[in-house]
């Protein structure tokens, strides 16, 4: 893969694949503390990053999909996609998302475009329902997953679980 190719464009939004030269915007994004606090792994230093471009590059190489690189008019606004939930059999809805990007809705356009994207192209071997993750104390990523159309369903490792339901298909 030589360029970069458009996985799913919204009315606002543009997914891609990344590029290794991807990583100046990424670890910026990752370095942010105030982004990174609803994350698990809290924010990351530049080898970490580094590190985490290189597996979404392999993830989409290897299975096509990953987490994607987001932009939108002005340019670079975060990452989301989806992983393998841990121990659980399901793909993992996931995003990160600049401060210039919050409050305008984009999380939820986000949301939604990535659970069509994951009804559209289901996996052999892995569970139907998509299942996304959420902090305690973040009622803002729980209220987007909601407007998404997923619903709560218990907590786990200190985390909230949210499902898509599934498809059937």
């Amino acid at each position: 893969m030589t360029g970069r190719s458009e996985i799913l464009r919204t009315a606002r939004l543009r997914l891609t694949t990344w590029l290794p030269e991807d990583l100046d915007d990424l670890a910026a994004l990752h370095a942010d503390e105030a982004v990174m606090r609803q994350m698990a792994s809290g924010p990351q230093d530049r080898t970490a990053t580094r590190v985490r471009l290189a597996e979404f590059i392999a993830e989409h190489r290897q299975r096509g999909w990953s987490k994607w690189r987001v932009a939108g008019e002005g340019g670079f606004l975060g990452r989301a996609g989806f992983g393998v939930a841990h121990r659980t059999g399901h793909r993992e809805l996931g995003y990160v998302l600049a401060r210039t990007a919050w409050g305008k809705g984009l999380a939820t356009e986000l949301a939604r475009a990535l659970r069509r994207w994951h009804e559209e192209h289901p996996e052999p071997g892995l569970a139907a329902e998509l299942r996304a993750y959420v902090l305690p104390g973040n009622p803002a990523s729980s209220r987007v997953l909601e407007k998404a159309g997923f619903r709560a369903v218990g907590e786990t490792d200190g985390q909230l679980v949210f499902t898509s339901g599934g498809t059937g298909r």
